[in-house]
Formats: structure tokens, C-alpha cells, sequence
């Protein structure tokens, strides 16, 4: 068996505050302008729908993306905490088994990252 991947995301781009959200919780923020078409990676553990290894984590289903056929499970670092919002500055792109979010429009230093979650995950989260 090998040893556990350590991830220590270290991407000067962006920070964690206090989200504008109201009881959104932290949030996202660009530490830097950033134009139009830029990358973050969201990256956790692929996990088989309805496999055991996603039984054992129906207590993180509220932080689970749709990947395929497949969930990501926790999502870790930036990407993952991007909170919701229905005027998006950001957009979620799946290529093979990776999640990405890209910027749609420039967003400033110091403006708070958006994407808009899909159907199942607002039901997920009780969003009306």
C-alpha cells in the first residue's frame, strides 16, 4: 500500500476570509486581479457512486461534486471552498476525471470567488 497524498496548496492567487455571503462561512477571495479565463483546480478523492467507500462518507454528501460516474469527495484546498452565488464569477469544467473552476469575466484583488452549483448539489444543501 502506498503512503497517503499530502496536499498542502500553496497558491498566492487566492486567500480565505470571511465570506460576503451571508452564513456562507469563509470564502474564496483573489489576492490578485485575475483576467478572464483563469484556473482553480478542485482536487479530493474520486469515489464510485454507491460503493461502500461512498456509504462510509454520506457524512461529507453536502461536499461531494459530480465528476462522471464518480464522486469527488471532500474537495481540499481553494477549490473547494468556493461558495455558491447565482452571478457567478467563476464556472465549474470537468475534463476526464478532474474538476476545475475558470474565471468568466475579470474578477479584482480583493472580490470574493462565485460559481453556481449544480441542481443536485443546491437540493443537497436545502437551497430553494
Amino acid at each position: 500500500m502506498s503512503a497517503p497524498a499530502v496536499i498542502a496548496e500553496l497558491d498566492s492567487r487566492f486567500e480565505l476570509r470571511s465570506s460576503t455571503i451571508v452564513g456562507a462561512g469563509l470564502g474564496v477571495f483573489a489576492r490578485v486581479d485575475l483576467p478572464v479565463g483563469v484556473e482553480l483546480e478542485i482536487i479530493g478523492t474520486l469515489v464510485e457512486r454507491d460503493s461502500p467507500a461512498d456509504r462510509c462518507s454520506h457524512f461529507a454528501d453536502h461536499h461531494k461534486f459530480v465528476i462522471g460516474e464518480t464522486w469527488l469527495l471532500v474537495p481540499l484546498g481553494f477549490g473547494g471552498m468556493v461558495n455558491h452565488s447565482d452571478t457567478p464569477n467563476m464556472v465549474r469544467e470537468v475534463r476526464g476525471d478532474r474538476a476545475f473552476l475558470h474565471t468568466v469575466r475579470h474578477v479584482a484583488a480583493g472580490e470574493e470567488l462565485s460559481h453556481c452549483y449544480t441542481t443536485s448539489a443546491r437540493d443537497r444543501l436545502g437551497f430553494v
